[in-house]
């Protein structure tokens, strides 16, 4: 089951990473990458953490992506780091 996994879903998560967020989807699997380390937080901190720096990034770049959207690249991004 696992190479399945590697096979299918990675790439097909991070297909949709790009579609969802655009030129945000390495910044926000490093974010939730970092935050995935802190064990002083809740998920659900983390996932506040995550979605508030991504929407601040998007800001600075001059993008404007729905909160939505930014939900599913968390959890996109969590996914693929958990290795699912």
């Amino acid at each position: 089951m696992k190479w399945l996994v590697k096979r299918f879903f990675k790439p097909f998560a991070k297909l949709m990473l790009q579609v969802v967020v655009g030129e945000l989807a390495e910044f926000v699997v490093y974010v939730v990458r970092q935050l995935s380390r802190l064990d002083n937080l809740t998920n659900e901190e983390k996932r506040k953490k995550a979605f508030e720096a991504i929407k601040h990034e998007a800001k600075q770049r001059g993008l404007e992506i729905k909160d939505s959207a930014i939900n599913l690249a968390i959890e996109l991004a969590v996914q693929l780091i958990k290795g699912r």
